[in-house]
């Protein structure tokens, strides 16, 4: 990939794109099973996957002799069946950890040295992408966007400095979104506590507060 200042590419020219580990039926956890594994429930759109110990994550007995492709801190996974299509980068996960097959498992390629995989994973999420995914899926029973339309999926790849630029500012809107939730939720509590006081009546004597 050469060096220019903004570059519109198909994600598949960035990027390698795989299945999950081909579980069949039901997961085979196990507390000590060789390896973990990241479902949609571990996936919070926005938000990297950051658990370094497995504290969230399932053990599994990976059947088989293949050795698996495990996920690498770099690396971008997007949910490609449901009416969710989030994808998250992975920031520190055990060493042998998979993901199930309902996600695609993203990997820059070596040529897309100048392109963050956060800023890609940010714009898998943002609202272009996630209408074209929209369109992918419809007119189907069972929502889902396939390998060949997540390939084909534009990929705008500006400089580093604006990729690192943009990554600032969604970090900064994401903490004070974070502040904001705290105050809300802060002052219900507040509220609560009023409304208990002035609404439950004291226990010893029956009568309300004043």
């Amino acid at each position: 990939m050469k060096k220019k200042s903004r570059q519109q590419l198909t994600l598949r020219s960035v990027a390698t794109i795989h299945p999950g580990y081909p579980f069949r039926g039901k997961l085979p956890v196990d507390k000590d099973g060789n390896a973990f594994v990241v479902q949609f429930r571990h996936l919070v759109a926005g938000e990297a996957l950051d658990d370094k110990d497995g504290k969230t994550l399932d053990r599994v007995i990976l059947p088989g002799r293949r050795r698996p492709e495990y996920l690498r801190p770099g690396d971008i996974l997007f949910m490609a069946r449901g009416t969710r299509n989030d994808a998250a980068v992975v920031r520190a996960l055990p060493h042998h950890t998979v993901c199930t097959p309902n996600f695609f498992h993203l990997r820059l390629k070596p040529e897309a040295f100048n392109l963050m995989p956060e800023f890609l994973s940010w714009q898998l999420n943002h609202v272009d992408a996630q209408r074209y995914f929209a369109m992918c899926s419809q007119g189907s029973a069972a929502p889902s966007v396939t390998k060949t339309q997540l390939g084909d999926l534009p990929v705008v790849v500006p400089s580093l400095e604006q990729q690192k630029l943009m990554m600032k500012v969604v970090g900064a809107a994401q903490r004070e979104q974070a502040l904001l939730e705290q105050l809300i939720e802060n002052r219900q509590h507040m509220t609560d506590a009023v409304a208990r006081h002035i609404l439950r009546p004291d226990t010893t004597t029956g009568n309300h507060y004043e």
